[in-house]
């Protein structure tokens, strides 16, 4: 019967868990929209250096056009 009780704390913890981390990223989308002028909510894997699929130095490693187009509107100002 113990490791019952203790198989359903383990359970309500992790989607405890999984449900903050859901509000987290819902309400930061929702600060983002409403506060345009501190840019877009990053989200995770996105950009340089997460996973984004994109070379920052160089426009012609970049495989993603989001990310080569910010590079492109930084390099002409």
């Amino acid at each position: 019967m113990d490791i019952i009780i203790r198989y359903f704390i383990a359970m309500f913890f992790m989607l405890g868990f999984l449900f903050l981390w859901y509000l987290v990223q819902r309400y930061s989308r929702k600060f983002a929209s409403e506060h345009p002028e501190f840019g877009s909510a990053r989200e995770e894997g996105g950009g340089c250096g997460g996973g984004g699929k994109c070379n920052c130095g160089s426009i012609k490693n970049c495989t993603n056009p989001k990310i080569k187009h910010k590079i492109l509107k930084k390099k002409i100002l």
